[in-house]
């Protein structure tokens, strides 16, 4: 597979001038700058490898609720929310890594969001209106950021305050009671910046149930948002400047059940997010330095009634990540620039499931810390046009402060006190791109990446999918080494042609297997380090702006992922993973006219597996769908904008899970004064 790579671009480099014979002159363009790829500034056309970037001109005219709308447009990366604004985990994952958030890493403004306890990310809780860009690295990226960016990096980049004072105020309206409500201020006092947000959301909702699922309690899944956002910066001179964030964030979501609880089944993800960056330049030395803390308290109400028996527990967790990390920046001479950092994470969880009908209780707790220790060195040779990216990152990791302790006569083996462990990971990195001419480049690339076990694996028991599950604070890492070739054909500023094909192994992938014991006359299951999988896939997109005002694009993604060895159960190989589409289609065509400016995207999904239980490997296979989307919007001048978007313009009633159909066509009005 390796050599076939390699192969395709030999031929691609050598017949690529026939292809556009004639000497080119491209337009001049604005020299784009990239931050995912290495943690400082960069050059975008000198990164060896595959970056995606979505810019703000480009959020403006999208259709999207939530920041994982943005993303779903883009080649390569499978975005999985079932229920629209009222779905209460929406993953986000990069080349057929199944559904697992844990193996992509997102940050916002450098600052990782993934939780320690589940490795899930809140996308809910991202306002879209005050991102500048998004940068997609794909690939292993646990050369320097270690944990969870064995996939690849999500960095959602937010907007710096430049002017005196800006700001926008909008609000929204539309299907199933949706009310939304944005007010941004920012400005620059001297050397002082700062930037207010105030969100909320409220949304009846819809009926998630298909038809003949639904009972007496079925009830429609509701959304209730309201959030919140300061930032303080200062810049002590050109060069230095220090910020410091808070998040609030309050919301409930409901699950379509009710039974004597007002809101009947419902969670709750509230959030209170700090953090402290420096970012600065000592001569030649480039430092950032990042310090954050975070706290989830996630609270869930689980009500269900079996013949004439009512059950209610409830959930009470605390999540708590934080942690620091440093980057320095030095050139060496005129050809090397060394990168090097270290950095600490640590995830913890303090869980109480209380039983309301029951004088019972259920409590787990753990933590685990990552030290890591990275290095990385940029080579550019022959006046820019030959770029090597090359580095290591080892880590460290330690689980501790483990227990878990129940009432419950099933769970009473579990009690006590769990063992720590420890384990280490090495995460090479190695890419080079060479530009053959200034219209053609092509890259080749090999890497490392890693995921850490999450902590509801290492120190949770209890019940899941209708099973037993044990704890197992013996998990190693999931690994992966990956493989990748690409080549970038842009004739013109306004004409791109971008492909990408690549190959990964991973090792010791997690998945639940029987333990041979029983409780309760069912069979008990825990997490182990057992499988051996395989992914490869191909990526292309080309990219053509018609006229000034009309633009076109279209990308297409191949993926093929599959268990290759599975020792305990070997019935199980060859089965693909789940929520990987063989291939996606989507495209993008965008007017923008002197009285009215429209957006259409097109999206195919092709079919993929889900589980319809983990537990047992039982998997079910979904159709493909084709959604449309859309967006029309008019500008009064500079301040006012009126726009209207519409999702899923087919009402195609399409399912991503076993039980939940999406909503149907959604219309959302807004109108948008900015100052």
């Amino acid at each position: 597979m390796v050599r076939l790579i390699f192969f395709l671009i030999m031929i691609f480099t050598s017949f690529g001038p026939a292809l556009y014979a004639s000497e080119t002159h491209p337009e001049t363009r604005l020299e784009e700058i990239v931050v995912v790829a290495t943690k400082v500034e960069r050059p975008l056309e000198g990164v060896p490898g595959r970056i995606d970037i979505i810019r703000r001109e480009e959020i403006e005219e999208m259709p999207y609720q939530k920041v994982d709308d943005l993303l779903r447009y883009l080649s390569g990366i499978n975005v999985v929310r079932n229920n629209g604004i009222y779905t209460m985990t929406a993953t986000c994952t990069l080349r057929g890594l199944s559904d697992e958030q844990a193996r992509t890493l997102v940050l916002l403004d450098g600052i990782p969001l993934n939780k320690g306890d589940t490795g899930n990310v809140n996308f809910n809780r991202i306002n879209p209106e005050e991102i500048e860009r998004i940068e997609v690295f794909k690939g292993p990226a646990s050369s320097i950021y270690g944990n969870n960016a064995m996939g690849g990096v999500i960095n959602i980049v937010t907007k710096k305050p430049e002017r005196k004072f800006e700001g926008s105020l909008s609000g929204q309206g539309g299907s199933f009671g949706t009310y939304i409500g944005d007010l941004i201020m920012s400005g620059k006092i001297g050397k002082t910046f700062y930037r207010l947000i105030a969100h909320g959301l409220n949304s009846d909702g819809y009926v998630s149930t298909p038809q003949e699922r639904r009972t007496m309690y079925t009830v429609k899944r509701f959304a209730v948002e309201n959030a919140g956002s300061f930032l303080l910066g200062y810049e002590l001179n050109k060069e230095n400047t220090l910020s410091f964030r808070a998040d609030y964030y309050n919301d409930k979501r409901g699950e379509g059940t009710r039974i004597k609880h007002v809101n009947g089944v419902h969670r709750d993800f509230d959030t209170g997010a700090y953090s402290l960056t420096y970012k600065g330049k000592h001569g030649d030395l480039e430092v950032r330095l990042n310090l954050f803390y975070n706290l989830e308290n996630y609270r869930r109400v689980s009500e269900s009634e079996r013949g004439v028996t009512y059950t209610r527990f409830d959930v009470d967790s605390d999540r708590i990540d934080k942690g620091a990390d440093i980057s320095l920046s030095v050139p060496f001479g005129s050809r090397n620039v060394f990168t090097f950092g270290g950095d600490i994470r640590e995830g913890s969880v303090d869980a109480k499931d209380i039983y309301i009908t029951q004088p019972d209780r259920t409590l787990n707790k753990g933590k685990l810390r990552l030290n890591g220790l990275w290095i990385q060195d940029e080579i550019t040779l022959f006046g820019g046009r030959f770029n090597i990216l090359a580095g290591i990152r080892y880590d460290h990791a330690h689980f501790f402060d483990g227990s878990f302790f129940s009432t419950l006569p099933q769970y009473s083996l579990f009690n006590g006190k769990i063992g720590s462990n420890t384990w280490e990971a090495f995460s090479p990195k190695i890419s080079v791109k060479y530009k053959f001419r200034n219209d053609l480049s092509s890259y080749v690339s090999y890497g490392r990446g890693f995921r850490a076990s999450i902590l509801d694996d290492l120190c949770r028991s209890g019940i899941m999918w209708g099973l037993y599950k044990e704890a197992n604070p013996n998990l190693k890492p999931e690994k992966l080494a990956s493989y990748e070739i690409g080549f970038d054909f842009r004739p013109s500023s306004k004409l791109s042609f971008l492909g990408s094909i690549y190959y990964s192994i991973g090792t010791d992938f997690l998945y639940y297997v029987p333990t041979g014991r029983t409780i309760l006359g069912r069979p008990l299951f825990r997490r182990e380090n057992v499988a051996k999988v395989e992914s490869k896939g191909l990526e292309l997109e080309a990219k053509y702006e018609v006229l000034r005002y009309f633009s076109f694009s279209i990308n297409y993604s191949l993926c093929k992922a599959e268990i290759k060895d599975f020792p305990m159960r070997a019935e199980l190989e060859g089965q693909e993973l789940t929520r990987t589409p063989r291939y996606q289609i989507k495209g993008g065509i965008t007017y923008t006219g002197p009285l009215l400016s429209f957006s259409l995207l097109p999206a195919y999904k092709s079919y993929q597996w889900i589980y319809t239980n983990e537990m047992t490997q039982v998997v079910r296979r979904l159709g493909g769908y084709f959604v449309l989307d859309g967006k029309i919007w008019k500008d009064f001048g500079k301040s006012f904008r009126v726009s209207l978007d519409v999702f899923n313009i087919f009402d195609k009633k399409y399912m991503e899970s076993p039980d939940e159909r999406a909503p149907g066509i959604t219309l959302m009005g807004k109108i948008k004064y900015s100052f």
